[in-house]
């Protein structure tokens, strides 16, 4: 009788464990992916994913108890490639536009960001009118980057039309290189874009503005868990904007 109800006793804590959700022993484990080339945005350092976004991210994902997630960081056209084919959940920070969203569910927006011209004094001087005064000029852009986003539709067509050339390049490092040796005239990236080690290089005119997001791959049939993990995340970031912690992190940034 004794052994009976030992038999017994233990198949009932079998079958409680059997039935419990999987979450209650370990965490989904998720990675989604960087821009390694976008400082101070998100980059690599040391082995290290760095940046802006990253830390908004990180804090973020903590409040997120049900998911362990990891960051890596690629160049920006893979990560868009592997997104679009259903290779990687998620990546960041792209920006949102008509033919991306065929691909792409984007997340709550994370940050505001203006896109400027870079160039050297004597280029900028007397430039008011974008996109008609940099006619005739060679562009750097970074590779992958929607040039509609970056300069708007009347950039678009002034490339399309042979009136303003464009070249990519993998990084904001590598443009800027280019810039400052005089293989492109401009270069158009984000106001943030460190150039501390380009002292002839100078910001110029605002052309367009932008909001950064974390992107979903639409082929999610691998990631089941996807719409409770966008549902969790998009929390998570109005709870960071309503608490003012992602205006602290930029600041840091911004001394």
């Amino acid at each position: 009788m004794r052994r009976n109800f030992k038999a017994l006793f233990l198949t009932m804590i079998l079958a409680v464990v059997l039935f419990l959700p999987s979450r209650v022993w370990s965490d989904q484990q998720v990675v989604v992916y960087g821009d390694r080339y976008y400082p101070p945005y998100s980059y690599l350092e040391d082995g290290q994913a760095k940046g802006i976004y990253v830390e908004i991210l990180m804090a973020a994902f903590a409040q997120m108890k049900d998911y362990e997630v990891t960051i890596n960081m690629m160049p920006w056209k893979r990560g868009l490639d592997a997104v679009k084919e259903g290779k990687a959940v998620a990546l960041f920070p792209p920006y949102q536009t008509k033919e991306r969203m065929a691909w792409i569910d984007f997340s709550e927006p994370i940050l505001a960001e203006q896109i400027v011209v870079f160039g050297k004094s004597e280029g900028l001087a007397g430039k008011v009118v974008w996109p008609e005064d940099f006619f005739g000029s060679n562009f750097g852009l970074n590779l992958g980057f929607d040039q509609t986003a970056l300069g708007g539709e009347k950039f678009v067509e002034a490339c399309a039309t042979g009136k303003i050339k464009v070249q990519e390049a993998n990084s904001t490092e590598q443009n800027l290189k280019k810039l400052k040796a005089d293989r492109i005239d401009f270069y158009i990236n984000d106001r943030l874009a460190n150039i501390d080690l380009f002292p002839s290089i100078k910001r110029g005119m605002v052309v367009a503005e932008n909001h950064g997001h974390l992107g979903f791959t639409r082929k999610s049939e691998a990631f089941k868990f996807l719409p409770d993990f966008k549902k969790q995340f998009n929390g998570a970031i109005k709870n960071l904007k309503a608490s003012k912690e992602i205006d602290r992190i930029l600041k840091k940034y911004l001394q």
